[in-house]
C-alpha cells in the first residue's frame, strides 16, 4: 500500500513528546527512510522537554499541534502570525491513514490495550499493518509503524471527539461511559450519540455487549449483518493465556481476536500471536521484579474510576500478601466529576493492603478549591488509605510537584515493610516516581 505523499517541505510538531504525536512522527520518519516520502521532507519537533529557544525556521509550511498546546503557546502564536497552515494531531493521523483501510479502536477504556493487541496480531499474521498506538508496545519498543499492508490500526480518541472524524473500515468499541465531560455538555447522551454515529459509519463493527449502551446499539440494529459481538460469557470457549493479568484484559483480547478474524486472520495464528503479546508500557507493566530483593513493582496508567476498579481486580488476581498502591488522580475536573465513584472504589480497598493517595495532577487547567486528595482520604475514612505527604514542596507553574521522586520515594520506601507488590498508578507525573523504582 502506498502512503499519501506529503506535499509540504517542513512540518513542525508542537507537543511532540505526547504519546499520540510520537507515533505520527515515527511513521513519517519511517516512510521517509523507506523512500515512500520526499527525501527532502524536514520534520522538526517542539516540546517543553526540548527547551527550544532558537528562532523558528522560516521554511516551516505546516504545523501539527497536540491538544496539550494551548492558544497562548509562543511558537503557535508566531506561526499563526506567519499564516502557516495549522493541523490538529487527529488531522495528520487521518491524512496518513487515508490510503489504508482504517481499523479504529475506540471506547472510554481499553483503547490502547486493544489497539496494541490487534496491531500485534496483524503483524504476527503477516498482514504488515501501519499502526499508531497510545502506548509503547513491548514487542517492538515503539508505538508507531509504517507497514506496507492494507490496514492502518489507530486509536479513535473520544476525549476531544476526534474519533468522529475517522472513516473506519472496522470499528472496535470496548465500552461507553461518561468521561471528558468538559467536551460533552450533553453528558452521556451526547457521548452515546457520538459513538453510535461512529459505529454507523463503519463497514464492520465489533462491540462489547457486556456494556449496556453497546448492547442497546446491537438490539436496535438486529437486521445488520456487519455487527460482531463479544462478551465475558464467551471467554470459557477460548483457550488462551495472556502475559498481562486481569479478566478485563482477556475480554479486550477476545474483542481483538474477533476483529482479527474479520480482517482475514486465521484463528489458530491469531491465538498464537495473542500469547506472544508482551504488553504495553504503563499498562500493568512490570518494571522491577526484585525491588529490595523481593518486591514486584508495576506501573499503570489507570485514571478513571472504572479503570481503577479493573486494575485493582487484576492486581488482586496476583494474590499479593501485602500490596502498596500509590495512586495519583488525573485532572481536577475529572476528580470532581467522579468524586463519589473514586471514594466508593477506595472504600472497598482490602484492609490487609495499603493505599497512598498523591495529590491531584493538573494538566492544561488549574487546581479546584476543595478537590484534594487530603479531603478524599478524610471522606474514605479507612486506616489503610492514607494521604501521601510530599517530602519536597517545590512546584511547577501549574501547581504540580516538580520533582516527584524527591517528593515521594522516601515515604513510599518507608511504607514497604512486608510488601510483596508495589503498584504506582495514574496518568499524570506519578510516572516519574515509577521511574525511580525501575530496575
Amino acid at each position: 500500500m502506498n502512503p499519501t505523499k506529503i506535499q509540504y517541505k517542513h512540518i513542525r510538531f508542537l507537543g511532540a513528546e505526547g504519546i499520540g504525536m510520537t507515533a505520527l512522527i515515527k511513521i513519517l520518519e519511517q516512510q521517509k527512510n523507506l523512500g515512500r516520502q520526499n527525501p527532502e521532507l524536514k520534520i522538526s519537533k517542539s516540546d517543553l522537554a526540548y527547551k527550544v529557544n532558537d528562532p523558528l525556521d522560516q521554511d516551516i509550511d505546516l504545523v501539527v499541534r497536540s491538544t496539550a498546546i494551548n492558544s497562548a503557546d509562543p511558537e503557535l502564536v508566531e506561526l499563526i502570525q506567519r499564516k502557516v497552515e495549522i493541523w490538529h494531531r487527529s488531522e495528520m493521523l487521518n491524512y496518513l491513514s487515508a490510503p489504508y483501510k482504517q481499523v479504529v479502536v475506540s471506547g472510554t477504556h481499553g483503547k490502547t490495550t486493544c489497539s496494541a493487541i490487534l496491531a500485534h496480531i496483524l503483524v504476527e499474521c503477516g498482514l504488515d499493518p501501519c499502526f499508531a498506538v497510545g502506548g509503547i508496545l513491548s514487542n517492538y519498543s515503539t508505538n508507531g509503524q509504517a507497514g506496507a499492508g492494507e490496514f492502518f490500526v489507530l486509536e479513535g480518541d473520544e476525549s476531544d471527539k476526534s474519533f468522529t472524524r475517522t472513516t473506519p473500515y472496522l470499528a472496535l468499541v470496548t465500552c461507553i461511559e461518561p468521561d471528558h465531560l468538559e467536551n460533552y455538555p450533553g453528558g452521556i447522551e451526547e457521548i452515546k450519540n457520538c459513538f453510535y454515529k461512529f459505529l454507523d459509519s463503519a463497514e464492520i463493527c465489533v462491540i462489547n455487549i457486556d456494556d449496556p449502551l453497546l448492547k442497546a446499539y446491537q438490539q436496535a440494529n438486529l437486521s445488520r449483518t456487519n455487527i460482531i459481538c463479544y462478551s465475558g460469557d464467551e471467554l470459557q470457549q477460548y483457550d488462551f493465556q495472556l502475559k498481562i493479568p486481569g479478566k478485563y484484559n482477556k475480554l479486550n483480547a477476545l474483542g481483538c481476536l474477533k476483529s482479527a478474524q474479520a480482517l482475514g486472520c486465521n484463528m489458530e495464528d491469531a491465538l498464537k500471536a495473542l500469547e506472544s503479546f508482551s504488553g504495553i508500557q504503563r499498562r500493568f507493566e512490570l518494571i522491577n521484579d526484585s525491588y529490595n530483593g523481593s518486591i514486584k513493582v508495576y506501573d499503570d496508567y489507570a485514571h478513571h474510576p472504572t479503570e481503577l476498579k479493573a486494575f485493582l481486580e487484576g492486581a488482586l488476581s496476583l494474590d499479593p500478601k501485602r500490596m502498596v498502591l500509590v495512586y495519583q488522580p488525573h485532572h481536577p475536573e475529572r476528580t470532581q466529576q467522579f468524586w463519589n465513584e473514586f471514594v466508593e472504589v477506595f472504600k472497598q480497598f482490602p484492609p490487609q493492603h495499603l493505599c497512598l493517595l498523591a495529590e491531584v495532577y493538573v494538566a492544561r487547567s488549574k487546581h479546584i478549591p476543595g478537590i484534594t486528595c487530603k479531603r478524599m482520604v478524610e471522606e474514605i475514612n479507612l486506616p489503610n488509605v492514607k494521604f501521601l505527604n510530599p517530602e519536597s514542596l517545590e512546584t511547577t507553574s501549574q501547581g504540580n510537584l516538580s520533582d516527584m521522586a524527591k517528593a515521594y520515594k522516601k515515604t513510599i520506601d518507608e511504607n514497604l515493610a512486608g510488601a510483596d507488590y508495589l503498584f504506582i498508578v495514574g496518568a499524570g507525573n506519578i510516572s516519574k516516581v515509577a521511574s525511580a523504582f525501575r530496575k
